[in-house]
């Protein structure tokens, strides 16, 4: 080795450094945390800059704060997103209450609570059916509303906040009405199931206040008791609400009170509260 070592003297010998496996185990993970510091960084100036902009844009899509609203007379409760607010309607003839929830002057959800009729009821669910199908075309007439025509699916059966088939609507005068008796309610309606409880549902389009308006009609039938919910936006304006119009309806929950019979008063606006956290899908 001294002879070796001795024969070039005029170059430097270096022999090669062999590093422990922590070292390079060390210097990746060096590497890594600098890329995640680098991503987190980038994603807060995208947040800050565009954040605020998407949530515009998607506004009512998604709702994860709701309040309770609950009526311990009639035997049900809502819930509805926490930016909406609710106060009392003036109930019709032979309504119990009525609620109206509000997003905007233009963006509402009226409920109105009516008690049904003892003939009705005897013929089962098929004649209360045909009964309320009688009572939409009623009220698309009212509105000179027209069937909604656009593709839209459905929403599963005691789900919410999903869109629907479209509706076929007869509409109009003494002719549309006599269509609606002949075909019976399933050409007028979707059939679903909130809370275990039959519900029926259509949307049409109608002219309201000189714009076009879209509705939402959704009724539920609670023991003796209908409660009928009508959403309404600005055409425009209603694919962004619709799902939380469902979430409403869909929140619906109901305990059977005095034999289902009606209350002696009409009752007040109920305390409102925090809920647990729901997501208007």
């Amino acid at each position: 080795m001294e002879s070796f070592l001795n024969h070039d003297p005029e170059h430097e010998i270096v022999l090669p450094r062999h590093r422990s496996p922590w070292f390079y185990m060390a210097f990746l993970g060096i590497i890594i945390l600098a890329l995640a510091t680098l991503a987190g960084a980038g994603y807060l100036v995208y947040r800050i800059a565009w954040g605020e902009d998407e949530a515009e844009e998607n506004g009512g899509e998604v709702v994860d704060n709701t309040l309770d609203y609950s009526d311990p007379e009639l035997g049900f409760s809502i819930s509805y997103p926490d930016n909406w607010t609710i106060e009392q309607g003036a109930p019709g003839a032979n309504e119990l209450a009525a609620l109206v929830i509000n997003l905007t002057a233009h963006k509402n959800m009226e409920l109105r609570v009516l008690q049904l009729d003892p003939l009705v009821s005897i013929g089962g669910i098929e004649a209360i059916e045909e009964y309320l199908a009688e009572d939409a075309t009623a009220r698309i007439a009212a509105l000179d509303g027209q069937p909604y025509t656009g593709e839209t699916s459905q929403p599963a059966e005691g789900q919410t906040g999903y869109g629907q088939e479209e509706a076929q609507i007869p509409v109009g005068g003494e002719t549309a009405q006599g269509e609606a008796e002949e075909a019976g309610g399933g050409d007028i309606f979707e059939s679903t199931r909130v809370s275990d409880l039959p519900a029926f549902y259509t949307e049409f389009t109608a002219n309201s206040m000189g714009e076009e308006t879209r509705f939402l009609l959704y009724y539920i039938v609670a023991g003796d008791f209908i409660f009928t919910f009508l959403g309404r936006a600005p055409g425009s304006e209603f694919k962004d609400v619709r799902p939380q119009f469902f979430a409403i309806t869909g929140s619906f929950k109901w305990e059977e009170t005095d034999g289902g019979q009606a209350p002696e008063e009409t009752p007040d606006i109920g305390a409102l509260r925090p809920a647990d956290v729901i997501t208007f899908n």
